[in-house]
């Protein structure tokens, strides 16, 4: 089995906070056998990765991918290099993701305050668990779902900064290659090894966002 982080954000993503670099020897540090890139509507976080993974992590597995905004809620694509178009439905955005040979994945489902969706049916995965959620209800929630749809189950950190890599696990039966990866998350071969992000951090980075929101809305 191999251990992967499915959902981590770079600082190419507005709310990250830690560059690729650090992100790729904190998943190597950890023990990982790789990471997704998902940064928010653009696949550049994972294009870089490509690029220096070798020389800063080796060994360590690459899914570059993407947490693309629709206009129902959040979807993360994996193994992608193009960018897909943000605001689009959540059916013409699926479309566009096949055709670029996606592996397609619902994070935090159903959490409307952080922009996640009912899972479609035609998705190859879900996150039953995301590190960022302070109570488990939600988490509890997305379990009972993707258990009665019999769906691929995913976890992920949900990492904003490089020491939050690692906090949520997916484990996934395949060979150490990317093809294989992907190919066992879409057939289900995978087991959930879970940490909660600390609080402290969790408000921290709630914090930072709001701060975030407030100067661009004293810009308009």
């Amino acid at each position: 089995m191999l251990r992967f982080d499915l959902h981590v954000h770079s600082n190419y993503s507005p709310d990250g906070h830690s560059s690729v670099e650090e992100i790729l020897k904190a998943a190597k540090a950890r023990g990982l056998d790789g990471v997704a890139i998902t940064d928010h509507d653009t696949t550049a976080g994972g294009r870089y990765a490509l690029e220096v993974v070798d020389k800063v992590a080796p060994g360590l597995i690459v899914i570059p991918g993407v947490e693309i905004s629709t206009k129902a809620g959040h979807l993360i694509v994996l193994g992608i290099t193009e960018d897909i178009p943000k605001g689009m439905s959540v059916k013409d955005t699926i479309h566009a993701a096949r055709k670029l040979g996606g592996t397609i994945v619902v994070p935090h489902p159903d959490q409307r305050m952080r922009h996640g969706m009912r899972i479609p049916h035609d998705v190859d995965a879900a996150e039953v668990y995301n590190s960022r959620y302070l109570l488990g209800l939600h988490n509890f929630m997305a379990g009972r779902r993707v258990s009665r749809r019999k769906m691929s189950a995913v976890a992920g950190s949900d990492a904003h900064s490089a020491e939050m890599v690692g906090n949520a696990v997916t484990e996934i039966d395949a060979d150490r290659n990317m093809e294989s990866v992907l190919r066992g998350i879409r057939e289900g071969r995978t087991r959930i090894e879970v940490r909660k992000t600390p609080v402290r951090v969790y408000l921290y980075q709630i914090g930072r966002g709001w701060v975030r929101k407030i100067r661009k809305f004293a810009r308009l």
